[in-house]
């Protein structure tokens, strides 16, 4: 005799089960006919474009509503800073590059490009910041920023790109849609699976100090003129530092990096690669071992063909830089070379990462006023003006080295205001950071060997002081007093 069956499940089970069959199959319909028509679409595009199929599918509006209906919506930006609103039709992809293994300072960062996409406008804004740009750490001291991403990739492995990412959209006051760290092997890897790169090279120079692997010298050289360059020789355009004719520095190395990535472009566009699957299958292949990003190759593969939407004559290229009519200023803190912001102030670098496009009298615009001040020694420290100046510059002043004081035996700081009252904010700030007295002394006009008139006071036993530049608002003549305010000021060591 048969046992009774017991049905655990309950009676209405089996109906159940029915209804959600027909409603996967019916999903899975609506879903193959979308597709369906979606290449049908695509096919008709392409005809009249001139474009591959492939490419006209991905930019099909339906395909990106398939997308948000499966993935759920946009998609978020990597990191945002507090307060940010981010601008949808702006894509902004942070570019990193590092040594990698086998070479010194191997995840010290070489190259930092933020790249903003304008996909409303189809332009394309390149903002390249120097490796010795000051960084500010949690504990008050400074570093260089190539260090951030060398100390997060020390602390979490693997996770370095994101960190810094995540790091740079907060001090910035931006958004990172995407982060992509190469090392040297894979962007010589990626030179190469293109074929080469042809580049105009703008000026020809030679450097007799390119590093080799054994930790000595070489000399390599580059003429002027349109030539095409595989993977090493790219690296070593891209990785000079010591080249003559102009070409020597972080800055002239960061605007031949900038040049590369638009004959990457180039490249990718003659080679109808962007719309060959296989061929970014290959690319991704051969440099998959040397990139950390965010992006999956699904993301690659999907981005690739927006390349060619970008015309050549849309892309804004900028290169911060110490130059008299740029955004940085050299010191020197600790004996380390650090470059900060003029008057350490942040706006102007800020405000051309969040937007690359904007004129130089539009980042003016937004630039505050800053006190001119003049500083001289009036100890027998060594350095203590340049050192001040420095110090001063992280304030908010914008502060230059005037030389030595008549008399070196100040023991208090002396501020000379040279305003008429007009700065009272300014004034007691310096004088609150360098412990000093106010000056009662006006200033008088006097007329020099070089038949100049400058302005001048009278300071420690009615030593005559000139006043170097006739902007200048503030003269201060160092004190012992003054000694505290530089050493609170340290830098530290990288990784």
């Amino acid at each position: 005799m048969s046992s009774p069956s017991v049905n655990f499940i309950g009676s209405n089970y089996d109906q159940s089960a029915r209804r959600k069959s027909w409603m996967l199959v019916g999903v899975f319909s609506i879903l193959v006919t979308l597709i369906s028509a979606a290449g049908a679409a695509a096919s008709y595009r392409s005809v009249q474009s001139g474009n591959s199929v492939v490419d006209e599918f991905v930019r099909l509006p339906v395909i990106g509503d398939i997308r948000s209906l499966v993935f759920g919506g946009p998609e978020a930006p990597l990191a945002i800073a507090p307060g940010v609103k981010r601008d949808d039709n702006k894509m902004n992809i942070l570019l990193l590059g590092i040594g990698g293994a086998g070479h010194d300072g191997s995840l010290l960062t070489d190259s930092i490009i933020f790249a903003s996409v304008d996909l409303k406008e189809k332009r394309v804004g390149l903002v390249s910041i120097p490796r010795d740009t000051a960084w500010k750490r949690a504990d008050g001291t400074y570093e260089k920023i190539n260090s951030v991403h060398a100390w997060e990739e020390q602390d979490h492995p693997g996770e370095g790109a994101v960190r810094t990412a995540k790091k740079f959209a907060e001090a910035f006051d931006t958004h990172i849609d995407h982060v992509v760290r190469i090392d040297f092997r894979g962007f010589v890897a990626f030179i190469d699976a293109l074929g080469g790169i042809d580049i105009n090279v703008e000026r020809g120079f030679t450097d007799a100090e390119y590093p080799t692997e054994d930790d000595l010298y070489q000399t390599i050289s580059f003429k002027k003129g349109q030539q095409r360059m595989d993977g090493a020789t790219a690296l070593m355009y891209v990785r000079s530092r010591h080249g003559n004719n102009g070409e020597g520095g972080d800055f002239a190395r960061a605007r031949r990096q900038q040049l590369v990535l638009q004959a990457v472009r180039e490249r990718l566009m003659s080679l109808n690669t962007l719309s060959d699957p296989n061929k970014l299958g290959n690319i991704y292949s051969a440099i998959t071992r040397h990139v950390q990003s965010d992006l999956s190759p699904w993301d690659a593969f999907r981005l690739a063909p927006m390349i060619q939407d970008f015309s050549r004559d849309k892309i804004a290229s900028h290169v911060i830089t110490d130059a008299p009519d740029g955004e940085l200023v050299s010191t020197n803190l600790n004996n380390n070379y650090l470059l900060f912001p003029k008057g350490g102030d942040w706006t102007r670098i800020k405000s051309l990462i969040s937007d690359p496009f904007l004129t130089d009298e539009e980042l003016e615009a937004k630039v505050p006023s800053l006190a001119k001040v003049e500083v001289k020694n009036g100890t027998t420290r060594t350095g203590l003006a340049y050192d001040v100046t420095n110090a001063l510059m992280l304030q908010g002043f914008d502060s230059m080295v005037a030389g030595n004081a008549l008399k070196r035996t100040y023991k208090k700081t002396l501020v000379f205001d040279l305003t008429g009252g007009k700065k009272t904010v300014e004034l007691a700030k310096l004088r609150n950071s360098l412990d000093a007295d106010l000056a009662l002394t006006e200033a008088t006009s006097t007329k020099m060997n070089d038949g100049k008139v400058y302005r001048a006071v009278y300071a420690e036993q009615l030593s005559k002081e000139i006043i170097l530049n006739e902007q200048t608002d503030f003269l201060v003549i160092l004190g012992e007093s003054a000694y505290p305010f530089v050493e609170t000021y340290a830098t530290q060591t990288q990784p």
